[in-house]
């Protein structure tokens, strides 16, 4: 699956524009073509790929899927699901100065960043950076 997704990154990348195909379905450049006098149908080079990914069970074009794909990907990292993504929290005071209080801990110890504490506890880097000032 991994060499299918590299492949089809390749290819987009390869082209810029259309590709163009003979009548028995051999790609050719259009210059060649053209010099050669055969007839050529441009292709969309996305859509060749769509078919390729479709064709492994990749339906990219289908927003249902990439948002349970999405969805997926974040419970396996540990990140928020697209449901909840966008929401706020309100945190009390109290909260805060505990927040702050386990953060001084972790700094002592040496063993994360503010920004990956912040990640971790699902605060904004720059709102927990203000928590820390205040």
């Amino acid at each position: 699956m991994r060499e299918l997704i590299k492949e089809a990154i390749a290819d987009l990348k390869r082209t810029d524009g259309f590709i163009y195909v003979t009548a028995d379905g051999k790609k050719i450049d259009l210059y060649e073509a053209a010099a050669r006098g055969i007839a050529v149908t441009p292709v969309n080079p996305k859509d060749e790929v769509i078919k390729k990914l479709e064709a492994a069970g990749l339906f990219l074009t289908d927003g249902k899927f990439v948002s349970e794909l999405n969805d997926l990907i974040a419970a396996l990292s540990g990140a928020a699901t697209s449901k909840g993504a966008g929401k706020r929290r309100s945190f009390s005071d109290h909260e805060k100065n505990k927040i702050v209080e386990e953060w001084k801990k972790v700094e002592a110890a040496g063993k994360k960043t503010k920004a990956a504490f912040a990640r971790e506890i699902g605060v904004g880097y720059q709102t927990f950076i203000n928590w820390l000032k205040s």
